[in-house]
């Protein structure tokens, strides 16, 4: 093979760059030096002043997750959000209010919390659900897809005619 390869002199070896043998095999650790940092320095993290944590009732934790884990959930919550959330149990009047309006900012704002406001048992107003902001999640696909095709349809009509 050698000869094949136009050296007279020296054979192919092959190099394998992975060296065991049998049940000795290298176990890597998952983590790395940053990694075990960050590890070691979870138990002493303080947040920061104003910092929004999760704090949900575990109602509406089931809910949100059977939301993420269930696609069939999901898309009955996207076709009827009422009928879904008026469906479910374990949630307060509030939660049931903010979720409602299949929105993401009222299902923040039920959802996160300072450290204050826990403390203090700041309970949240229809009047704050109405305020927190967020995108549709039912219509912003709707929305990309209509602003897209307007687009499309205006560079069709920009376009002078072909010519034969």
């Amino acid at each position: 093979m050698a000869k094949a390869m136009g050296s007279k002199s020296t054979p192919v070896t092959l190099h394998y760059s992975v060296k065991w043998a049998g049940p000795k095999l290298n176990i890597v650790s998952p983590h790395g030096p940053h990694e075990r940092d960050v590890l070691a320095r979870i138990n002493t993290n303080v947040a920061p002043e104003g910092h929004k944590k999760l704090h949900a009732s575990v109602g509406m934790t089931k809910f949100m997750t059977d939301l993420a884990l269930k696609p069939k959930f999901l898309q009955e919550y996207k076709l009827d959000p009422v009928a879904v959330v008026d469906a479910a149990e374990g949630l307060s009047d509030l939660e049931k209010f903010g979720l409602k309006f299949a929105r993401s900012g009222p299902v923040d704002a039920l959802m996160k919390a300072t450290e204050f406001d826990i403390a203090n048992g700041r309970q949240l107003t229809e009047d704050d659900i109405l305020d927190a902001r967020g995108p549709l999640l039912l219509f912003t696909p709707l929305l990309i897809i209509a602003a897209t095709s307007d687009v499309n349809d205006e560079c069709i009509r920009a376009q002078p005619p072909m010519s034969k």
